[in-house]
């Protein structure tokens, strides 16, 4: 493999960490603001907590669009994901024992 092969392999694997911690913070957010929601007392608090849940649900649903287009997430191809979460975990692994 040439090194501008590894490079871009490398950097699309960069890209891929930073995008899969982009989805799970923002589903957390969706998680959070969906609770708040739920107790808060006050109508206009709840309307603004409910702005700010549909601005994290499209958020995530942008990240995750990304995702699927750059074959980053394959939500619709269980088999699929399944394989490319075994290949990435199989190579943190090799990066831990090489440690």
């Amino acid at each position: 493999m040439t090194i501008q092969k590894q490079m871009n392999r490398a950097s699309k694997k960069r890209d891929e960490l930073i995008a899969i911690d982009h989805l799970v913070s923002a589903k957390s957010l969706v998680r959070a603001y969906a609770v708040a929601v739920t107790e808060a007392a006050s109508p206009d608090v709840r309307k603004i907590l409910t702005k700010q849940l549909n601005h994290a649900i499209q958020t995530h649903a942008d990240i995750a669009t990304y995702m699927i287009e750059n074959d980053m997430y394959l939500a619709y191809d269980l088999k699929k994901q399944l394989k490319h979460d075994e290949e990435k975990m199989n190579l943190i692994q090799e990066l831990v024992q090489s440690k």
